[in-house]
């Protein structure tokens, strides 16, 4: 018997890149929880699939997917970019438990952006900056020669430029990308003198390879 509650990772945008299980579940679901943006793109309503918004109402959707289970329906979650590294997936497991949950990954965002490069990610590091305070990114240029960081509104590039002096940005190359998969998709090589200059994307990522010592 197939697990009540289904995790989602949704990839990195385009409704074509889920997979084809994760579209199944939905399929099949009785309630599906997500973002506006991912019950809009992934989910064909219908009259008998209830629908519910996630927003910063996560401890009341959380307690509206219990009443879902204690009726024995199949609950979907919609998360974005990997299920499990920084995700709303991390809190239905903990509140459900592992034994009662599937979680069906998508194609991370990361992944996406260097299949676009077309280069090789296996020497890079990966750093979440999505809600987190006090972000040591000095301590993160310093230890790393290879990295990607994951930005969000207040820990942006323009956050970052001012955490660094010229002299110790110099020796690194930058990549901006963007809105990966979707029709305003943006990928820019860019230098740290111009990094406060780029219009700001809320879902964003930054690129960064060492290039001299």
């Amino acid at each position: 018997m197939g697990k009540q509650i289904m995790i989602i990772g949704c990839g990195p945008g385009a409704p074509e890149l889920m997979t084809i299980k994760g579209k199944k579940a939905i399929k099949n679901a009785d309630a599906v929880i997500g973002s506006k943006r991912l019950i809009k793109d992934f989910v064909k309503k219908n009259a008998s699939l209830k629908t519910l918004i996630l927003e910063n109402n996560y401890n009341e959707i959380l307690d509206r997917g219990a009443q879902f289970y204690e009726q024995n329906k199949k609950l979907v979650f919609l998360v974005s970019g990997d299920p499990l590294f920084y995700s709303f997936g991390k809190s239905v497991l903990d509140k459900f438990g592992k034994d009662n949950c599937e979680v069906i990954p998508g194609i991370s965002s990361v992944q996406f952006a260097f299949s676009r490069l077309k280069e090789s990610w296996k020497e890079y590091r990966t750093f979440t900056l999505h809600g987190t305070d006090d972000v040591e990114i000095q301590k993160i240029f310093n230890e790393n020669n290879k990295f990607v960081l994951l930005l969000d509104p207040k820990n942006n590039l323009k956050m970052i430029k001012s955490k660094l002096t010229l002299n110790s940005a110099s020796k690194y190359k930058f990549c901006v990308v963007s809105n990966l998969s979707l029709s305003n998709e943006k990928i820019l090589d860019i230098s740290f003198e111009d990094l406060d200059k780029v219009e700001e994307e809320s879902l964003s990522m930054l690129i960064v390879t060492r290039i001299s010592d």
